[in-house]
């Protein structure tokens, strides 16, 4: 098939990006694929291309709404039409509806959410239709070692086999080794060799800007709208919280006189459609935003993406530092941070991973009423145990992920029969405290990102397990300086490649995931990463013969 013909005449585009033909090539000729494509690289393209060109309907899961109407909105502005969402937004009369045009078979992309499939009677409509290609978007939400765990995405295997195992099609912009494995394994697809596409984006300009005290803060934001080294163009602002996302936007408007809107999840929902508009149009120069605003926000010409406060991880930093550029032409990705930043960072983890004990009296609570057959429901847990609904569920996710329990119906569980037939099993928490200190490794390896002297571009490559090569990337803070100095930016790396299996005396084996001068950064399986000296650590080979 001349897939180049196919891109044109469906698409009008004349040319694939990097990866793209490989992708499609791949899952046209029915092989599972992990593809690992940088953000703005095209990923809906990948599935798109191929889902016309096949008999059937292709499945595509998706984790936020928002993406899906994007998608089907730039699917219908090109004539195409046979698509459709199903997702929680639907009235019953739309839900009907759509569930028809599905079952007709005349449908070739349907979107919708993992929680979705979770509905027995949808999975059965899904079952008695031709589904030849089954795609997972922002694959990493599988993985629990990903930066944005969904629990409602470890049920996927399972849909999969259940569909006769159409061929798989992951998609993410962030995954590191780790979690490229752990994604194949949950998809049960561990045979894929992941296609993995630049992350290096070189039109980028990385800079990192520390601030003492908070007031500093707006000062650097001060120097970035009014000072000789001025941003151009329009640009998104992240803050961690939505009382500093006020407070920017508030200064940017009032203070330098910056037309700004600021956007977060606590918004109406004709409130974040207006400013997504204005944004859209270039009504105002600046969206001052929490996390929420991003994704699927198809503006190519993003000149810069300012972050106001430390993110949790360098995945979740390079995704939204990703929106900027994506048209080719040069943009700045700034940090500001302060060191105590980590204390927000560190406090929405404390309420992603409750204490051991509220982990405890939910399953306790759990094995007291185990032997009713229809479990226990959400909302008694809830008033027995006096929990916020966040909370609970994350606990029941990682108790079912553990096999503990399981779901016995809507939003009820009880004991798994591996646990009822053996009641002296004692729940084993080693798990969840390994993804807690994974967790805040992550944190750290983010301060490190944002203090370090060398490379940001070979920083952030190493991390996603890509080598390179150049001593000075010419577009970070830190290899300009060392060019205006005349200084080397060449890093030794103590004898050690990425990928490399070392062994270390306290932490046991683990993988070299960057190294730089006399350093070595290792994610060992139980503790996370660990910057070492490159001598306290040996090749893992080399350490079994001693």
């Amino acid at each position: 098939m001349d897939l180049r013909a196919a891109l044109r005449e469906k698409f009008g585009f004349k040319e694939f990006y990097p990866g793209q033909e490989e992708v499609v090539s791949r899952v046209l000729s029915g092989q599972d694929t992990l593809a690992i494509l940088a953000t703005g690289a095209g990923k809906s393209l990948t599935y798109q291309l191929p889902a016309l060109l096949l008999e059937g309907t292709t499945v595509v899961v998706s984790p936020l709404i928002a993406l899906m109407k994007d998608q089907l909105d730039m699917l219908r502005d090109r004539g195409i039409t046979d698509v459709v969402a199903l997702n929680s937004t639907l009235s019953e009369e739309q839900e009907l509806r759509a569930r028809e045009r599905v079952a007709s078979g005349t449908i070739k992309i349907a979107y919708t959410t993992p929680e979705k499939l979770e509905d027995e009677s949808f999975l059965s409509l899904l079952q008695s239709i031709a589904v030849p290609l089954f795609v997972v978007d922002e694959a990493h939400c599988i993985s629990q070692w990903g930066h944005d765990f969904r629990p409602a995405y470890l049920a996927l295997g399972g849909v999969i086999a259940k569909l006769g195992r159409p061929t798989v099609l992951a998609l993410t912009a962030t995954a590191t080794p780790s979690v490229r494995e752990d994604v194949l394994h949950q998809l049960g697809i561990e045979h894929v060799k992941p296609i993995v596409r630049g992350f290096d984006r070189p039109n980028l300009v990385y800079e990192a800007r520390k601030a003492d005290k908070e007031a500093d803060k707006l000062k650097i934001l001060n120097g970035l709208f009014a000072g000789e080294d001025a941003l151009e163009g329009t640009g998104i602002i992240y803050t961690a919280t939505i009382k500093n996302a006020l407070e920017v936007q508030s200064y940017l408007t009032h203070q330098l006189g910056v037309p700004a809107a600021v956007y977060h999840s606590k918004l109406h929902k004709e409130d974040r459609t207006s400013v997504h508009n204005l944004f859209m149009d270039e009504a105002i120069r600046a969206v001052v935003a929490t996390n929420a605003f991003g994704l699927g926000i198809d503006k190519p010409n993003i000149r810069f993406v300012v972050h106001y406060d430390l993110p949790g991880s360098l995945e979740a930093y390079t995704q939204e530092a990703g929106r900027a550029g994506r048209d080719g032409l040069e943009s700045r990705c700034i940090l500001i941070y302060r060191m105590s930043d980590t204390r927000v960072q560190n406090y929405f983890l404390t309420g992603k991973y409750p204490d051991v004990e509220e982990v405890q009296r939910v399953f306790g609570t759990i094995e007291v009423f185990g032997d009713q057959s229809a479990g226990v429901s959400m909302t008694d847990l809830r008033k027995i145990l006096q929990l916020p609904l966040t909370k609970l569920k994350v606990i029941l996710a990682l108790l079912k992920k553990s096999g503990y329990i399981e779901s016995l119906g809507k939003s009820a569980y009880g004991l798994t029969e591996a646990v009822r037939k053996h009641r002296e099993l004692v729940l084993s928490l080693a798990n969840y405290e390994t993804k807690k200190s994974y967790d805040q490794s992550k944190l750290a390896m983010m301060l490190q990102y944002a203090e370090t002297s060398s490379c940001r571009r070979r920083f952030i490559l190493n991390y996603f397990g890509e080598d390179f090569e150049a001593t000075n990337c010419g577009a970070c803070d830190n290899c300009l300086r060392a060019l205006r100095r005349g200084t080397d930016q060449g890093a030794a790396t103590g004898g050690f490649k990425i990928s490399d299996v070392v062994a270390h005396a306290k932490f046991g084996i683990g993988t070299v995931e960057r190294t730089e001068k006399d350093l070595v950064t290792v994610l060992f399986p139980n503790v996370g990463y660990k910057t070492l000296l490159a001598t306290a650590v040996r090749h893992a080979e080399a350490a079994k013969i001693a």
